[in-house]
């Protein structure tokens, strides 16, 4: 026996700091093991008193401390296994804590104590008998390295005292071994290659260690049936799955499916769970459905074994299911008093302390003892503490936490002075204990510090709030809240009554109780003032008044802020008409043809009332502004003669909207039946221009559609007084001309705004006066509107064209150059080229030019120049003439050659450029001549071509872009009699002249 105590007090191994003491204790150690000397550890030499109070209830009468010599030795056998299943300390590492109080000649020391359950090799490993798999079905063609989960067994032991192996044993067991290095599986792994005809089964042993000082192993047999190829065996399609659930999971949500394949398709698989949980499984389709509410404050984690079949051959896979926390456990506050402080708890959850005046700063009061259930993540309190009455008469200070169980511990400690005198009570002080979690719980516990002395105080009124929000049509009786009021007096001077200063039938306060309440249901519409006012202040006193033979009172205001519901639906104007009479030619689009008036009681956006319509007709269809202004949104051709639609006033009250319907009919008749006035037409804030006629002074010209998706009330105002003498705007857009303009064109600048969306944004229109009273002034005004809008498009027309004519020469030309290219040189056709063009200078024949091809090309650059007789019918009628300047007719008669018959010809102009540029090109001679300078720019080599032989067109060209344009001169070339000839005119190309 004295072995066993000095073995166990070995044992025990203190570790000391400035504020916690740790300890280390074997798990199931006998009642009375001593762990420690408390006095000798602190070094207390004096007489003390010592005590130990748990932080945590469930640690209660586990250990004991003696009152007089601090000796702290077990009370109950701590069973590390059973503490880490209710939770007692943490598996990994079990470990529970204590506060110790010593009291020392009125001086309180405090201490954490920590106590480490020291865990025994005292549990063998066990293997799970509902899942426990026996008869594992294996196919002999399977490769080497196949991987089978085997049977997994459990060891509530701690670190090397739980499982850290797994072996196999038994004949033949060498074509296997076990792999445990993934999440704590073991995995059976083939080796050698199968053979049903050399081993049908193996039966093996399997065996599951741990590595304790007094190792306790636990075994379980296992068959390997070896099945032939052919046999149907179904095979998971993983071996292990893993999934995470949050433990708000509803019942019957689909969590997962399990699904094996085998060869034949067209067989179906059957599925079971072998381990108990709150899980089920189809047996059909393999879905794993939550069967019961998961709480992961009593299981974090599950681990389930499958089994699939098709002809009573399973196979077998693990599940591992993790539970996710969520933050769904308040903190749990608890408060301990200390010393000779005391603690009331009312039942409105408020905490009296009660102190004398006094406590010394520094004083410990109380400590607070913060605990969440949850994880670390959504636990992991921390304190928080507010007053609406500061300063606060003490502060806190965090002694000690543990993470595992989400504890901390606070102290409260008083850190000024406290006078009854200047303050007896410290009311609304507010513990709020704070978690980690998303989103964030917190509980809240009220203190109320009490500084005890005489009664010599006035009554004071305490509440939540001096402004109560109370909506409209409220129940008699409603009762608005129950005021406190304290009194640091005692006896007779410490009672009070409450009493209502205002003569008032509407509220009531009882007189005991403090308790206010309503007498009257509220009607906000009485004491409607403003339309955008949605809340009205009534304003009483209070006043409380204690017993005393001096009766000491005070007051208190509190405003009741009486909210406007959406209670009236929209009523559309009962004096209007909704039947409306229009004559055909009034039905034009965006024409207004009248305005709705609709009105509701409420106040604010509840009593702002926007306009819809429906319309039951395609030949006429109607909109309407949100100011009430309907207008024509399409029209068809049709016969009938009356339209009839449905107009909808809503409001914008929250959160339901009120709507009152009405019916509106549109009657057409003919326009000898009614005197046609002109009806104004809507204009939208996207048009920024209108013609106005001057003789329509006093008339709604047109309406500005002021409103747009996201409007409530617009109003529009005009930026500029100067132009009042002439224009008016109403603040919903009509817009009037009130005496005659001064110019003929006005440009006006409004602002609009709304004030329901804090909108504010700038229009500008341009306005063009015109006169229907002169002729065609207001529709001349509209065509040249038209007309620039015409010209703008043409403009954008005409240059899209030019875009596409360019593009597409170009591609022309890029084929024409590569089909050119590919053309063989002909040496013979150049000869003939030289023979092209011959002159005939008799001037009594007729003038023609003979040739052999339809062109001349030099043989250097290919250029070309074609000369065509018109004399020819094949001459194209699209062939247009171009004009020359007017200085090449040097003033020739025409009339002298009225009698020539023409022959027309064509010059390429990019033959005149090139003659131009190289004054002696390489040519061929008609006649040996020396070089001459070219003098003009149109192709003619002599000066001597008689202007009158040149027909002109309406085309100007320049001489700027002659590169660039290739065009053709038209030139007729009278023929006269031969004696006519002779003195008039010379030959076109003469003698002296070239062919290039």
């Amino acid at each position: 026996m004295l072995l066993m105590v000095f073995f166990l007090t070995i044992l025990i191994i203190p570790v000391s700091s400035q504020e916690i003491l740790k300890y280390i204790v074997e798990e199931k150690s006998p009642i009375n093991t001593f762990i420690a000397d408390l006095s000798n550890d602190i070094q207390i030499k004096t007489s003390a008193s010592y005590s130990l109070f748990e932080l945590i209830s469930i640690n209660k009468n586990l250990l004991t401390i003696n009152n007089q010599t601090g000796y702290l030795t077990t009370l109950s056998i701590l069973d590390r296994e059973q503490m880490c299943l209710n939770q007692q300390c943490s598996c990994n590492s079990c470990e529970i804590f204590f506060q110790l109080i010593i009291n020392i000649q009125q001086t309180i020391i405090y201490k954490i104590i920590e106590i480490k359950i020291q865990d025994r090799n005292d549990h063998s490993p066990i293997f799970d008998i509902e899942s426990m798999v026996h008869i594992i079905h294996i196919k002999e063609n399977v490769p080497l390295g196949y991987r089978i989960v085997l049977p997994i067994a459990n060891d509530p032991d701690e670190g090397l005292n739980s499982i850290q192996s797994y072996s196999l044993d038994g004949t033949n067991s060498d074509d296997f071994y076990i792999d445990y290095t993934s999440i704590d599986i073991p995995y059976l792994v083939v080796r050698s290659l199968l053979d049903r005809q050399r081993i049908s089964s193996y039966f093996l042993t399997l065996t599951a260690s741990d590595n304790g000082q007094q190792p306790k192993p636990r075994t379980c047999s296992i068959q390997l049936d070896i099945r032939i190829i052919n046999d149907s065996i179904p095979i998971f399609l993983q071996s292990v799955y893993s999934i995470d659930v949050r433990e708000d999971t509803l019942i019957g949500t689909t969590l997962l499916k399990i699904e094996a394949i085998n060869d034949d398709n067209n067989k179906k698989n059957f599925y079971e769970l072998l381990t108990e949980s709150p899980f089920i499984i189809d047996r059909l389709t393999g879905y794993i459905q939550l069967k019961k509410l998961l709480d992961y404050e009593r299981e974090k984690s599950y681990r389930l074994t499958v089994k699939a079949y098709e002809n009573f051959i399973p196979v077998y896979a693990i599940i591992f299911i993790r539970i996710i926390d969520i933050n769904d456990n308040p903190v749990l506050i608890h408060m301990k008093v200390e010393g000779s402080k005391t603690l009331k708890q009312t039942r409105n959850d408020k905490n009296i302390f009660s102190i004398p005046e006094d406590t010394l700063i520094g004083t410990t009061l109380a400590h607070v003892i913060l605990n969440d259930l949850d994880s670390f993540a959504n636990g992991n309190p921390y304190l928080q503490l507010t007053t609406t009455q500061p300063p606060l008469p003490f502060i806190y200070k965090l002694i000690y936490q543990n993470n595992f169980q989400n504890t901390k511990l606070y102290s409260l400690i008083l850190h000024t002075n406290v006078d009854r005198e200047s303050k007896s009570i410290y009311n609304n002080i507010q513990l709020i204990a704070h978690d980690s979690g998303t989103p964030t719980l917190h509980t809240k516990s009220l203190i109320l510090l009490n500084i005890t002395d005489i009664n010599d105080c006035i009554p004071q009124i305490t509440t939540n709030s001096i402004i109560y929000n109370i909506n409209e049509n409220n129940p008699i009786g409603l009762i608005i809240d129950t005021l406190n009021a304290y009194d640091c007096d005692i006896g007779i001077n410490a009672e009070f009554e409450y009493q209502l200063l205002n003569k008032t039938n509407l509220l009531i306060i009882n007189s005991q109780t403090g308790q206010l309440s309503l007498n009257q249901s509220i009607d906000f519409e009485k004491f409607h003032q403003e339309k955008n006012l949605t809340t009205i202040d009534l304003e009483f006193y209070i006043q409380v008044q204690d017993h005393g033979q001096l009766s000491l009172s005070s007051q208190i205001k509190i405003i009741l802020r009486i909210h406007d519901i959406n209670d009236h639906s929209p009523e559309f104007d009962q004096n209007q008409s909704y039947n409306w009479t229009f004559s055909k030619s009034q039905l034009q689009l965006n024409t207004i043809l009248g305005r709705i008036f609709a009105y509701d009681y409420d106040s604010g956006l509840q009593g702002i009332i926007h306009y819809s319509i429906r319309s039951f007709d395609p030949c006429l269809i109607l909109d309407i502004t949100l100011l009430g202004y309907i207008y024509i949104q399409s029209q068809l051709s049709c016969s009938f003669l009356s339209y009839t639609f449905e107009i909808i006033a809503s409001d914008y009250g929250l959160p339901n909207i009120r709507s009152t319907k009405k019916l509106l009919t549109i009657n057409i008749i003919d326009s000898n039946q009614l005197i046609i006035n002109t009806l104004p037409k809507l204009l939208p804030l996207s048009i920024q221009r209108t013609i106005v006629d001057i003789n329509s002074i006093g008339n709604i010209l047109f309406i500005i559609d002021i409103t747009n998706n996201h409007s409530i009330q617009p109003k529009i105002y005009f930026n500029h007084t100067d132009l009042f003498i002439c224009w008016n705007i109403s603040s919903t857009g009509e817009i009037r001309l009130i005496s005659k303009p001064y110019t003929s064109s006005y440009i006006l600048s409004f602002n609009i705004i709304d004030e329901y969306i804090d909108e504010n944004f700038l229009v500008k229109f341009q306005i063009d006066i015109c006169n229907s009273s002169i002729k065609n002034s207001c529709k001349q005004l509209i065509y040249y509107e038209n007309q620039k809008t015409n010209q703008i498009l043409l403009f954008w027309t005409i240059c899209l064209a030019i875009i596409i004519t360019c593009i597409c020469i170009f591609i022309f030309s890029i084929i024409t150059c590569f089909y050119c290219r590919k053309q063989p040189k002909n040496k013979k056709s150049f000869k003939n080229q030289q023979n092209f063009l011959q002159c005939n200078d008799d001037f009594q024949s007729e003038k023609t030019f003979k040739t052999s091809s339809g062109s001349t090309i030099r043989e250097d650059d290919r250029d070309s120049a074609c000369i065509i007789n018109t004399n020819s019918s094949s001459l194209s009628s699209s062939v247009v003439p171009i004009q020359v300047n007017s200085w090449y007719h040097n003033g020739y008669d025409l009339s002298n050659d009225q009698n020539y018959q023409p022959s027309t010809y064509f010059y390429d102009l990019k033959l005149a450029e090139l003659i131009r540029n190289n004054q002696c090109p390489p040519c061929v001679y008609l006649n040996s001549q020396p070089c001459q300078s070219l003098s003009t720019d149109y192709g003619f080599a002599s000066s001597d071509a008689s202007p009158s032989s040149i027909s002109y067109s309406s085309t100007k060209i320049n001489q700027s872009n002659m590169n660039s344009l290739e065009l053709s001169i038209e030139m007729d070339v009278d023929q006269l009699q031969q004696q006519q000839q002779t003195n008039k005119k010379k030959g076109f190309i003469s003698t002296h002249e070239c062919v290039v």
